[in-house]
């Protein structure tokens, strides 16, 4: 089940004029074909998330993509999204991308495992057909090459 939450930032935050809601030209959501507690899970967020040793997303019209550690232990999140509601999360990137509560799903038995990596990119680029086809297949091949069951989206 998905949530509308692009028309409701369109209407809720969007710099004027209002964007424009593009819907993708094909379907894209996959069956889940096993358990949770039998899945390796990954997390994709729209925050523009990088360690400090990574390379700085470039403002609004990135469309580059980051490889996070699963590990929380990994070194500390940074944000480079523009959003102004970015303020608490960059205290607190779990608020964003909750690596450690993963784990700790992980640990109880409730997920399968989690993928080695998570991914992150700049959300609100306005670029649709070069996410769709560019920036969303290479994600989708590097979390097919890692065997991941089921990516859970955390938009920012």
């Amino acid at each position: 089940m998905s949530l509308e939450y692009l028309p409701i930032m369109a209407e809720a935050g969007a710099p004027k004029p209002p964007r424009v809601l593009v819907s993708p030209s094909k379907e894209a959501w996959s069956p889940i074909t096993k358990p949770v507690n039998q899945s390796t899970i990954a997390l994709l967020s729209s925050a523009a998330l990088r360690l400090q040793n990574q390379k700085p997303f470039v403002p609004r019209e990135d469309l580059s993509y980051r490889r996070i550690p699963s590990d929380p232990a990994a070194g500390a999140i940074i944000i480079d999204h523009h959003s102004g509601i970015g303020r608490v999360p960059k205290q607190d990137p779990e608020i964003v991308f909750p690596r450690t509560a993963l784990a700790s799903l992980a640990q109880h038995g409730i997920i399968g495992a989690i993928s080695p990596f998570h991914f992150s990119f700049m959300g609100g680029v306005r670029r649709a057909q070069e996410i769709e086809d560019e920036l969303a297949p290479a994600i989708a091949d590097d979390l097919k090459k890692m065997a991941v069951d089921l990516a859970l989206l955390v938009p920012y």
